[in-house]
């Protein structure tokens, strides 16, 4: 029993209130009773120390761990791990609130995997230099849509659209080029302008009750 006491007592185990006084890369100096003690935040501590903090540490022969943050006069909190990072919840929901905002950054990819995505914004904005997205649906209702860019290019195997009334203006060419082009009116088709030129490589037909020209 006398070894096993002073083995004990040889390992030094100490838990101990500081400060933080200065932050040397990985090593954070903690003063404590008039002396310094070099430690490192420890895996379970998740919160970064920062200066002037008041900690709670750990320390064992030469070895000092930091093990929470207790005290801040200011500044926000940093959560800091070495490594990945994953939150799991097996049996139930994660959820975030924050009062002023939420932002997710990473100088690389954010991926998110769901059966199901719903947003729900008064204001959604997007801005990327590349947007690429693939589905096999895409259905949307909106009251009033506007796009404005520099070019619009689209390829699909048919397109039918449905409106009740439908206006367009273009300031300079309007160029369609097709197999063939059919236009009917229930009532009435207007054609004006300065010059036409209608050219026929076989047969040219007008067809009416009464035809005027002049």
């Amino acid at each position: 029993m006398s070894n096993l006491a002073e083995k004990m007592k040889d390992r030094s185990d100490s838990e101990d209130m500081g400060t933080v006084t200065r932050v040397e890369g990985p090593i954070f100096v903690v003063q404590v009773d008039g002396r310094e003690v070099r430690t490192r935040r420890a895996v379970s501590c998740l919160v970064e120390p920062q200066l002037h903090d008041c900690v709670l540490f750990f320390a064992r022969g030469n070895a000092a761990y930091i093990l929470a943050v207790l005290e801040r006069e200011s500044g926000p909190a940093t959560l800091t791990v070495d490594g990945d990072l994953a939150l799991s919840v097996p049996n139930g929901k994660l959820r975030m609130v924050a009062k002023e905002g939420i932002d997710v950054v990473s100088p690389s990819e954010i991926n998110v995997l769901g059966a199901k995505l719903a947003w729900h914004a008064n204001t959604l904005k997007v801005t990327a230099s590349e947007i690429v997205s693939a589905a096999s649906q895409v259905v949307a209702e909106v009251a009033t849509a506007r796009i404005k860019g520099g070019i619009l290019e689209r390829a699909f195997d048919r397109v039918s659209e449905r409106v009740k009334r439908s206006y367009r203006t273009v300031e300079e060419i309007d160029h369609l080029k097709a197999k063939q082009v059919d236009y009917q009116a229930s009532a009435t088709m207007s054609l004006r302008c300065e010059n036409m030129v209608a050219t026929a490589k076989e047969l040219v037909k007008v067809d009416g009750e009464q035809i005027h020209f002049g």
